[in-house]
């Protein structure tokens, strides 16, 4: 079935000029069309009228942990709760985040593999849900950060094989915790935990498979390493605000997912139940964090957004504070859109199908009430979404 959106503005993802009274037709699952208001062919289509609202691609959050319910200790609900647990808050999340305009997302570590089996479950019509791209458990050494739910592997032999069992089991992603994180009981976020043999390892045996690896990373000589490797995501990239990484990012051309939000919900959080450790740790991170994503949005770094949704009071289906919190720290909101559509496909390697409004691509869109443009935070406002040309949220005009 065809489907025309009547838009009164339209974000088209590249980071041009917004473009007004323009009409969108699909057919099946792409956009067939684009054009100025009345200037398209005259088809039987459902019409979705948007004329006092803006039009933009479906959001791309670039890193969740699409099980975990946000509670104030990840750690113990990695720990403690039970795969059917885990997986009953794994469909309400998905179903969240789809409601709230997102379209697609990449986990980075799930316990008990249930990533593989929401995105297998979306995919078959079973749940609703993002576009999924599956990390699995993924990669820590022994003791490393997460150490409770990813797979311990020392080495670099045992990292290679690791990376092989993670791909044999589906993932379309291999994520590795260099550095030490945030919420993990004993360990402090920035010390090294691979050596750069073991990340190299990981890299290539990926790579060869033609899967992306994604590297939690949050010191100067963890951020380094991962670079020096070949690495595609840095994600976090606390202390990125030394001259050789960001010389590495902007050089091998990998991304950086910042997840400033995370850093802060955690710093802020008055210790509502988040261990004590884990706000100290945050609040030193953040203050780095956020100098080392200035230094990188000056650079020119490619930067795409991940909320790290699921960590601590960090709820599904809010994505889009993320976006405030990059505009506040340098960012403009139409780089900020980009980063969360056209960088966000780009970075899971889906560019030539997603992110971007144009003839052609995948019928991912969003109508929101509001101008993100002049607050970015309007973005949460969504009336409609779209995801592979089928409306699965529609308010009334």
């Amino acid at each position: 079935m065809s489907c025309l959106i009547e838009a009164g503005c339209m974000v088209d993802g590249l980071g041009g000029e917004p473009k007004e009274n323009v009409d969108i037709l699909i057919d099946g699952q792409h956009i067939v069309a684009i054009g100025p208001r009345r200037s398209l062919p005259d088809v039987s289509a459902v019409v979705i009228p948007a004329h006092e609202r803006m039009v933009l691609p479906g959001i791309i959050d670039a890193h969740v942990h699409i099980g975990f319910d946000a509670s104030s200790d990840p750690a113990y609900t990695a720990k403690n709760q039970s795969p059917a647990e885990m997986t009953i808050h794994g469909v309400r999340n998905a179903h969240d985040l789809l409601a709230a305009g997102v379209t697609t997302i990449r986990t980075l570590g799930t316990p008990h593999h249930i990533d593989f089996f929401l995105r297998d479950g979306i995919n078959n019509g079973l749940i609703q849900g993002p576009r999924l791209i599956a990390a699995g458990r993924g990669l820590t050494v022994t003791g490393g950060h997460g150490h409770y739910y990813r797979i311990e592997a020392d080495g670099a032999d045992e990292m290679r094989e690791a990376t092989r069992d993670q791909i044999k089991a589906g993932a379309g992603v291999i994520n590795i915790t260099v550095t030490g994180g945030v919420i993990t009981p004993g360990i402090r976020p920035g010390i090294p935990k691979f050596t750069f043999e073991e990340i190299q390892a990981v890299v290539r045996e990926a790579h060869k498979a033609g899967v992306r690896v994604a590297a939690h990373a949050e010191g100067k000589q963890g951020v380094n390493d991962a670079l020096a490797a070949g690495i595609d995501s840095i994600e976090h990239g606390y202390f990125m605000n030394n001259d050789e990484g960001l010389d590495l990012l902007v050089e091998r051309g990998a991304y950086l997912v910042p997840t400033i939000m995370a850093y802060d919900l955690i710093a802020n959080s008055g210790e509502r139940g988040v261990p004590a450790e884990a706000v100290e740790n945050a609040r030193r991170a953040l203050e780095y964090n956020t100098v080392g994503f200035r230094n990188a949005v000056d650079a020119g770094a490619k930067i795409a957004m991940g909320s790290d949704a699921g960590t601590a009071f960090n709820d599904h289906g809010r994505s889009w504070r993320e976006l405030s919190f990059m505009v506040k720290n340098g960012m403009t909101p139409m780089h900020a859109i980009v980063a969360a559509t056209r960088n966000g496909a780009e970075l899971l390697g889906l560019g030539e199908q997603l992110g971007t409004l144009e003839v052609g691509k995948l019928a991912d869109i969003i109508v929101v009430d509001g101008d993100p443009l002049s607050d970015i935070a309007q973005i949460g406002n969504v009336t409609s979404v779209i995801k592979g040309g089928q409306v699965v949220r529609r308010s009334r005009p």
